[in-house]
């Protein structure tokens, strides 16, 4: 299978395994967790990221992804899940959150190239990173009443699901769709 093949489907399962995760988080919210728990917010910013980074080092297939990705990114889930709670409160709830959603993905093109033994340019990952964060930022925006606006009976999770695989997918085609499998990659 070509690379550019292999780097679109681990992209689109990338986004439905997040889905998975993230809708499985909204039920969690919606059935236990009281409204404005910090606690519960910072800890799903480290399991999301935790996910994500398992999803990504299983794009990588190595060992050396796994073992820099797997606990790094969730360290920055939890320093992006606590900065939005103050962050939130200063520039409001919406904004808050498509500023550390954005965040996430310069961040994770860092992490992703760091995790890859790589050594691209700042500027050429800052790109990829910049791309991943507006081409998602404005699929989660278009999506965001899900959260902002939730129907009175509740979350309809199906729908919720579609729509965090919409919002994942541009960051991770961004992040994964230029990337070549190295030789000395490879090999680890």
């Amino acid at each position: 299978m070509k690379l550019h093949s292999m780097n679109l489907l681990a992209s689109v399962l990338g986004a439905l395994v997040m889905a998975l995760f993230s809708t499985l988080g909204d039920w969690i919210w919606a059935h236990y967790v009281p409204d404005g728990s910090v606690v519960w917010g910072v800890l799903q910013g480290a399991l999301i990221f935790l996910v994500l980074g398992t999803v990504l080092a299983g794009s990588i297939g190595t060992p050396l992804a796994a073992k820099r990705l797997i606990p790094a990114l969730p360290v920055a889930g939890l320093l992006l899940a606590g900065s939005f709670y103050p962050l939130a409160w200063v520039v409001g709830y919406l904004t808050a959150l498509l500023m550390t959603w954005m965040t996430m993905w310069i961040a994770t093109a860092f992490l992703n190239d760091w995790a890859r033994g790589r050594r691209e340019s700042a500027r050429r990952i800052a790109l990829r990173g910049t791309l991943a964060a507006w081409a998602s930022g404005l699929a989660f925006w278009a999506i965001s009443d899900v959260w902002t606006s939730p129907p009175p009976e509740g979350p309809d999770y199906p729908w919720n699901f579609a729509c965090w695989a919409f919002a994942f997918l541009p960051g991770f085609l961004a992040l994964l769709l230029g990337q070549r499998r190295d030789a000395h990659l490879a090999a680890s």
